[in-house]
């Protein structure tokens, strides 16, 4: 539970606004003034990826886990799911998803079926850029927290491990994955 004191309040909210504000800011960096095409473009990631974080939490982070990850190629998705999903208009949804497909993010593989890219090894891609600096900004603020209100971070810890890895937004879950698996959307 969340402390009642307003000084510590004081600091996880500074806390939260740090983490979101540097995300919204890297996002603009790489993206432009276009928060949706951002949200967009995790919603394409979170549609088209299995949500591996309950396999790694029963299987272990083993080589063979990673080895299963990195073969998995994922799955299309469309614009209408990703208009469902993010609660955007198909008109909004199509025009971006065509911005992220100039800029190398995804790529049309048929009538209205898109799939991510994959990072290539090598020259670092903007939108690998953009991961980076959110994930560092992530832990550097995450591990300030950790030191400034250890026992806020504790509870929250608590709820999380006893909620498990199903943490909102979920990609896609085992089910998703099976239905895209059985209408022929698998990349192979």
């Amino acid at each position: 539970m969340l402390s009642t004191n307003p000084k510590v309040m004081n600091l996880i909210a500074l806390g939260v606004a740090k983490l979101n504000y540097a995300s919204l800011t890297a996002i603009r960096k790489y993206l432009g003034n276009d928060v949706e095409l951002g949200l967009i473009g995790f919603a394409i990631v979170l549609r088209t990826r299995r949500d591996w974080f309950d396999y790694v939490e029963h299987h272990g982070l083993t080589e063979e886990t990673l080895q299963k990850i990195g073969a998995h190629k994922g799955y299309t998705t469309s614009v209408s799911e990703i208009a469902a999903f993010t609660e955007l208009s198909r008109s909004t949804v199509s025009r971006k998803m065509a911005r992220l497909e100039d800029a190398g993010v995804i790529e049309r593989v048929g009538h209205d079926r898109w799939h991510l890219l994959d990072f290539q090894h090598g020259e670092p891609s903007p939108p690998a850029l953009m991961l980076k600096e959110m994930l560092h900004s992530y832990v550097t603020i995450t591990h300030a927290l950790e030191r400034l209100v250890p026992e806020e971070v504790e509870a929250a810890r608590f709820a999380a491990r006893q909620q498990g890895s199903a943490v909102k937004p979920h990609a896609l879950l085992e089910e998703e994955a099976e239905l895209k698996e059985s209408r022929g959307l698998a990349i192979r």
